[in-house]
C-alpha cells in the first residue's frame, strides 16, 4: 500500500473513534470502510490507490464531523470529488414531515436510486463494495422485515449499475442475496 492509503486508513480510523456498528456484539465503525476497501481491491481487483483511498474515506462526511474542506486539506481532489459523490443526501425534517417510518424508508430509497443514478463508474465501484460489506451485516443485525427491505432495495441498486462496472462485485453481492 502506498503513503495515499495509509493516510486515507489513518484518517479513517481518527474519523471513525469511539464510533460502533449495529449489532448485539458491535465492532468498531471503522472495521467497515477497512472493508469497504478490501471489497473493492481483494474482489473487485481494483488497484487504483486514490479510488482505494476514497473507499476508506466513504462514510466519513456522512457520519464524522470531518467536511469536505478537511479533506481537501489532505487528499487530492480525485479523492474528495468521489467521497463527496458517494455520500447519501438525507431527506430533511420538512420533507419527512407527517410520514410514516415506511415513506421515510421509501424516499430515502428515492433519493439513494437518484443519486446512484448519475454516480461516475468509479463511484459505482464504491457503491458495489459498500452494498456488499452493508449486505453482510445486515444479514447479522436487522430483522427479517428489514433484512427483507434492504433485499430489495440491494437488488434496485443492481439493477441501476451496469454489470461490466465490476462483474465480480456484482456476483458477490448476488451471492449474498442468495
Amino acid at each position: 500500500m502506498n503513503d495515499l492509503v495509509m493516510l486515507a486508513l489513518g484518517t479513517c480510523v481518527e474519523a471513525h473513534e469511539w464510533q460502533w456498528r449495529d449489532g448485539e456484539n458491535p465492532v468498531p465503525y471503522a472495521c467497515h470502510p477497512i472493508e469497504v476497501m478490501q471489497n473493492l481491491r481483494l474482489i473487485g481487483g481494483v488497484t487504483d490507490q486514490e479510488l482505494l483511498a476514497a473507499a476508506l474515506l466513504h462514510d466519513v462526511l456522512e457520519e464524522t464531523p470531518v467536511t469536505l474542506d478537511d479533506l481537501r486539506a489532505a487528499f487530492p481532489e480525485r479523492v474528495c470529488e468521489l467521497v463527496r459523490e458517494v455520500t447519501r443526501r438525507e431527506p430533511t425534517e420538512e420533507e419527512t414531515a407527517g410520514m410514516s417510518k415506511h415513506e421515510i424508508w421509501g424516499l430515502r430509497t428515492s433519493i439513494l436510486l437518484d443519486e446512484i443514478r448519475v454516480m461516475s463508474r468509479e463511484a459505482h465501484l464504491i457503491k458495489l463494495a459498500d452494498r456488499l460489506s452493508n449486505l453482510r451485516e445486515a444479514k447479522r443485525t436487522r430483522s427479517e422485515k428489514k433484512m427483507a427491505r434492504y433485499q430489495l432495495q440491494t437488488q434496485w441498486i443492481l439493477e441501476l449499475i451496469p454489470r461490466d462496472v465490476c462483474p465480480s462485485l456484482m456476483e458477490a453481492i448476488e451471492k449474498e442475496l442468495g
